[in-house]
């Protein structure tokens, strides 16, 4: 997998958890965005897990953010998915197709080339399609049946697997990448095994299919084996160990969806922080490439031609009495070969460098000289335009810069409250009804902590035990939080008590003729109480994924931040205090704003006073 996953990922994944994948049922279909989709599966042993499909970096057992209100797309999937048992899941053809088989005879198919599309079948025929489109070989399109874009297995025997090499008119190592599906990170992987040059051409090794065919076959076995191995400055996770790279993996993971797990949270920021605007200079610098390469081909070619004026004249001449004679057979050019015959344009092409250069044999050796010269002509011209326009779009970039500032991305856990407690332990609690309700049904597990200020209305707190225990300072400081955030601030109160319970103390089922209201939950047994809670909260600039972020937390949590402020309820207006902490954390009212408590605040310290001081 590098930035999407490869044809050997899809089989190891298939390979891998197919089987714990059968009989699963479809009960909700969440779309994360624009080419992201979240299956939710349920199988009465394994309960449920969230399927993960990304048309644009693959599949995997994820736990993708999902969004509060579901989409029309994902309504129309509900509607035609929920419910549904799946019965197969298999790969197509050892392409990047995944094809997931329903009980009622429907058919959901991801392919993973291109701009990735998402299919849905009923009975073979197509029924959706994100991405309708028309190819030489098979139509995409509603109504139409369902053709997958390649139907040879090219490593299912040494037969196809040595057509294919002995069709290729390119290096052994880019068949094997693109024709056999290899990508290319696996075919340098399986021709380093197999000790061949990768810049051979197939027919030099013909003595060594069989060979290069089993080691295919041995990498292929070694992928299902559930291990994952990830080169960091290559941003590449694979099923297999690459000893073509000569070094060792920077990590191992003895589960293969650990490792998809660790790279899609871990996702290259280059590639997935790019605007519009930078991909189309990427695209219009590779075709100023493209253009440079062929006018120097074509500037070549046109003086080869000119050194050789009378062995062109008189090949046009041959040409042209051969298409009268219709005898088009085994024509050659100084040793370059001889292509394409068109007679009713007049045409035929050489190989020259790679590429199919047209001339017309109906005209002179020195018009064709001219043609030649005039295409290096407008390919110089296509670099110069291409050239302008990316200073054009770099002009762009600067105006939409300074017209608007960039909003940094925000992470899913800023949708609560939240802090990160001295121990490490992760802390989030409600902003309403909702995301109380939220809390609770989504983040809660039985080793956590569930935290309640003593006052109605005090929004649900979490402690969570993501590997690192839970001791009393926490809970002290979980508990300080919860009160803040609650009517003890506006209320402009010097302390309060809260309480905290067990995960499986926490209920939503009422006694008889009770009624629980969303975001509220029943408390059954014993409450550990924790008294004279003092209200003090501090505002600190933390370092999160490269990015400075706001976190608001109990005076005496410990963090690493050089910039704080520490706040009491007091009688400045909440949008007055959020002012003057802005200035002094040097960040925009807006952050400060959205995660102060209810009602009124004091400063009562700041770091930049205690450096001043100092």
């Amino acid at each position: 997998m590098k930035l999407k996953e490869s044809s050997l990922d899809f089989h190891a994944f298939v390979a891998i958890y197919g089987d714990t994948i059968l009989n699963s049922f479809i009960k909700k279909v969440y779309q994360v965005n624009q080419k992201e989709f979240v299956l939710q599966l349920y199988r009465s042993d394994i309960k449920k897990r969230d399927f993960f499909i990304s048309l644009t970096k693959g599949i995997a057992f994820y736990d993708a953010e999902k969004p509060e209100e579901a989409t029309q797309l994902s309504m129309l999937f509900r509607k035609q998915l929920s419910e549904k048992r799946i019965v197969g899941i298999e790969q197509i053809n050892f392409d990047r197709v995944i094809k997931i088989v329903l009980h009622t005879g429907q058919e959901i198919i991801l392919e993973l080339f291109g701009s990735g599309n998402l299919i849905l079948t009923d009975n073979g025929k197509i029924v959706f399609a994100m991405d309708q489109h028309v190819y030489k070989t098979r139509k995409v399109v509603i109504g139409e049946e369902y053709i997958p874009p390649v139907t040879v297995n090219p490593v299912g025997d040494l037969e196809s697997f040595s057509e294919i090499l002995d069709n290729s008119k390119a290096s052994v190592v880019k068949t094997l990448a693109t024709r056999a599906n290899l990508g290319g990170e696996i075919a340098e992987e399986a021709l380093y095994r197999s000790n061949i040059d990768k810049d051979k051409m197939p027919a030099e090794i013909k003595d060594k299919y069989e060979l290069l065919y089993n080691n295919i076959l041995e990498i292929i076995n070694e992928s299902s084996k559930n291990k994952a191995f990830y080169y960091e400055s290559e941003e590449l996770l694979s099923p297999v160990l690459l000893t073509a790279t000569g070094k060792d993996p920077d990590k191992e993971f003895d589960d293969f969806n650990e490792g998809i797990d660790f790279y899609l949270k871990h996702y290259p920021e280059t590639e997935k922080n790019k605007s519009s605007v930078e991909r189309r200079i990427e695209s219009q610098r590779k075709s100023i490439e493209e253009f440079n390469k062929y006018m120097l081909i074509y500037n070549e070619f046109g003086n080869y031609l000119k050194m050789n004026f009378q062995s062109l004249q008189k090949l046009l001449n041959i040409v042209y009495n051969n298409v009268k004679r219709s005898n088009t057979d085994n024509l050659t050019f100084n040793d370059l070969e001889i292509s394409d015959i068109k007679p009713g344009k007049n045409e035929f092409s050489i190989s020259y460098n790679g590429i199919e250069i047209a001339l017309n044999y109906r005209e002179s050796a020195g018009n064709n000289i001219n043609h030649v010269f005039n295409t290096a002509k407008d390919y110089k011209g296509k670099i110069e335009g291409a050239e302008k326009a990316i200073e054009e779009t770099k002009k762009l970039i600067l105006k939409e810069k300074k017209i608007i500032k960039k909003k940094r991305v925000k992470y899913w856990f800023e949708s609560y409250h939240w802090f990160t407690a001295s121990a490490g332990n992760m802390v989030m609690a409600g902003r309403d009804a909702k995301t109380n309700e939220k809390l609770v049904k989504k983040h809660m597990s039985e080793n956590d902590i569930y935290v309640h200020a003593d006052l109605y209305g005090a929004p649900s707190t979490l402690i969570k035990n993501d590997g690192i225990d839970i001791t009393e300072d926490t809970i002290s400081e979980a508990c300080e939080f919860s009160i803040s955030l609650s009517r003890a601030w506006p209320a402009g109160l010097g302390s309060g008590t809260a309480y905290w319970v067990y995960p499986s103390q926490v209920s939503k089922t009422p006694e008889s003729g009770e009624f629980v209201s969303k975001g509220s939950w029943i408390i059954r047994g014993k409450r550990n109480y924790v008294l004279n809670i003092p209200l003090e909260l501090k505002i600190s600039l933390i370092d999160y994924k490269d990015t400075q972020i706001p976190m608001i937390s109990p005076a005496e949590t410990k963090t690493d931040s050089k910039k704080w402020v520490i706040i009491k309820p007091g009688n400045e207006k909440r949008s007055t205090a959020a002012d003057k902490i802005a200035k002094i954390l040097e960040i925009e009212r807006s952050e400060i704003e959205s995660i102060l408590p209810p009602g009124g605040s004091i400063i009562v310290e700041n770091s930049k006073e205690i450096k001043e001081l100092s």
